[in-house]
């Protein structure tokens, strides 16, 4: 559910206004440079064509942010020419930024692609897939947007019991609307074992359940629910069986797109659901984040 609302395919999320992240964040923390991209190498991705692990020890701070590299001479070729390979919007989704409402959002350093030279990086691998369909479109209005979203709140993502890949995420909107982006929940319990191996339904039992204790973990309510997107191996099998979701979702539970696919997760996986929520801000500050 990441994805590009732009293009009506982004089901992502957004969060906390600028108070929140404030509240958010402590002192301490706001005056030390933010890890960009998760600590990867941005210069490998030009280079070996693909995302590296930077090392800590060979950092090199830019835009306020920290960039670590995989070695001495991608920290040199960095320095050099920053601009060049720098991700683009300082790191953050290039969908969130194209979306209609745009706002800041974690990103996954494997959803990568290289555009005309430049280096843009999504929440997810699907998300990129749905931002390069329209990719032209999409960074003429990421590149607009940006000088606004610039100076908007950093995303937050919600710790445990939401799982953290992909993460939970509050994201923040230009005039302080919020919105919570569940991450695809898969059939696992809380020691990540998997629940219902070749079960359907048992397996949306445990996904409803991952998704009502992330929802309560973020201060948003089964009502405050938007949109749900479900990727699932067998479509009929998830239409007999998604009944058991209302217990979760509330009576609007039907999912407002279903996509058969393979499921990275794995074999053992039937179903992944993703949930976007509304938030109340007096609900948002008191739920448990980290930044």
């Amino acid at each position: 559910m990441q994805g590009v609302r732009p293009s009506s395919v982004r089901v992502s999320a957004a969060l906390a206004g600028l108070s929140l992240a404030t509240i958010l964040s402590t002192g301490a923390r706001s005056e030390e440079p933010k890890l960009s991209i998760s600590g990867y190498d941005p210069v490998a991705y030009f280079t070996d064509g693909r995302p590296v692990q930077g090392k800590a020890e060979i950092e090199y701070l830019w835009h306020k942010l920290s960039w670590r590299f995989a070695s001495e001479a991608h920290r040199e070729m960095f320095t050099k020419d920053p601009d060049h390979y720098a991700p683009q919007y300082d790191g953050y989704c290039a969908v969130g930024v194209a979306w209609n409402e745009p706002h800041k959002d974690t990103i996954d350093p494997n959803a990568w692609a290289i555009v005309d030279g430049k280096l843009y990086l999504t929440h997810t691998t699907r998300g990129l897939a749905a931002w390069q369909q329209n990719a032209e479109e999409n960074i003429k209005r990421a590149d607009v947007n940006w000088s606004t979203v610039e100076h908007q709140a950093e995303p937050v993502i919600v710790g445990p019991p939401c799982h953290d890949r992909p993460p939970s995420v509050v994201i923040s909107f230009k005039e302080g609307g919020q919105q919570l982006l569940v991450g695809g929940q898969t059939a696992v319990d809380k020691d990540g074992n998997v629940v219902g191996k070749g079960d359907m339904r048992a397996q949306l039992e445990q996904v409803g359940k991952n998704i009502e204790a992330c929802l309560k973990a973020a201060g948003a309510k089964v009502s405050d629910i938007t949109q749900t997107q479900a990727y699932v191996t067998d479509a009929e099998a998830f239409s007999k069986s998604s009944d058991v979701l209302a217990r979760y979702l509330g009576p609007a539970s039907t999912p407002s797109n279903v996509a058969q696919v393979s499921l990275s997760a794995g074999p053992d996986f039937l179903v992944e659901i993703e949930v976007v929520a509304n938030l109340d801000p007096a609900a948002a500050m008191s739920a448990n984040r980290r930044p």
